[in-house]
């Protein structure tokens, strides 16, 4: 699934001037996509959704334990998420503006899918899955996805009068990391980490505080709009990237073209056909999705070469060693020790 051009544009710009306001070098990760800042600020697309995923996964090995996802979420409007953001904007009250996000938070593209629960007169926007595993595939990027949209979250309090500390308590589902002091910096001091869910709570109440530039009109005709990506979204995935789909919810199973098949209500002769109308095969798929997913875990140091080769479904690691070695031109141990370098 694929931003919209100009929000695409507008995320790239915002990461990379994230990351030279904390003193880093991006010239080398311009160089690699091919633009400079200048070009992010045209209308039209100079990056790609797979290349800004890659520049991410880059950024997530080069830096960790910095809080950039924190950083990159700071500052980052509701404008700047196009049609969605602005129907958001636009909205009469919180709640209708947290309904709309529900509904066409794929229409942005979002790597994870939140929702609203009400309960004794709390209100719970939680995180309830991650809609693109096949991106979202080490802690480490699902720390820097769930960070950004944390702060990205707080920055709506001001939309409504608020402060960006505007939600009473905040839970995080993963373990307390060695910047936490910037956990509270920018999301404010009730903060628990370890939690069953990640979710932001807040005063139910607050969902009926109208929005500062409230225009209902506006946000209905900008709703419309995003039906309209939604549905063009749904219609235009390829099979490729429904088969990659498959994988990704389902990384250490051992699929089948004929099981894939039946998962999408084709049978294995006409997956085939579907897949080689888009210049692929099922075996290229399986190979191009288990080499991307081990690359993301060798990026990082929580898994051993070993597991590695486990996850990405090599029984035999000589087996997994090879494979690599033909897909990236070199090993996993020189592709890790050039990461960390």
């Amino acid at each position: 699934m694929t931003k919209k051009l100009t929000e695409l544009n507008s995320y790239v710009r915002h990461t990379l001037l994230t990351l030279m306001s904390v003193g880093i070098d991006c010239s080398g990760y311009l160089g690699r996509l091919g633009v400079t800042m200048a070009m992010l600020e045209q209308a039209d697309d100079k990056v790609t959704q797979e290349q800004y995923n890659t520049l991410l996964d880059e950024v997530i090995g080069d830096y960790p334990n910095r809080g950039l996802g924190l950083l990159d979420g700071r500052g980052v409007s509701l404008l700047e998420h196009g049609l969605l953001g602005y129907a958001m904007f636009a909205s009469e009250n919180l709640s209708k503006a947290l309904a709309r996000h529900t509904r066409y938070q794929d229409v942005i593209g979002a790597a994870l899918h939140t929702k609203l629960f009400i309960s004794g007169g709390e209100a719970k926007l939680r995180v309830t899955d991650i809609s693109r595993p096949e991106l979202i595939n080490t802690p480490a990027k699902l720390r820097y996805e769930t960070e950004r949209l944390l702060a990205q979250w707080a920055e709506i309090g001001p939309v409504f009068g608020a402060s960006r500390h505007w939600f009473s308590r905040l839970m995080i589902a993963y373990p307390k990391p060695s910047y936490a002091d910037l956990y509270e910096d920018i999301l404010g001091p009730h903060i628990s980490f370890d939690a069953d869910y990640t979710e932001i709570v807040f005063d139910a109440e607050l969902l009926d505080q109208p929005l500062s530039f409230a225009n209902e009109a506006a946000a209905v005709l900008c709703e419309q709009q995003c039906d309209a990506l939604l549905k063009q979204l749904q219609n235009t995935e390829g099979y490729v990237a429904r088969v990659r789909r498959i994988l990704a919810a389902n990384p250490g199973g051992n699929l089948a073209i004929t099981t894939v098949g039946k998962m999408l209500g084709n049978s294995e002769r006409s997956l085939r056909r579907r897949l080689k109308e888009e210049g692929t095969t099922f075996k290229q798929v399986v190979l191009h999705f288990r080499m991307e997913l081990a690359a993301s875990y060798l990026r990082g140091d929580e898994m051993t070469i070993q597991e590695v080769a486990f996850t990405t479904r090599y029984s035999d690691p000589s087996n997994f060693h090879r494979a690599f070695q033909q897909y990236y031109g070199q090993t996993p141990a020189g592709f890790r020790a050039r990461k960390s370098s």
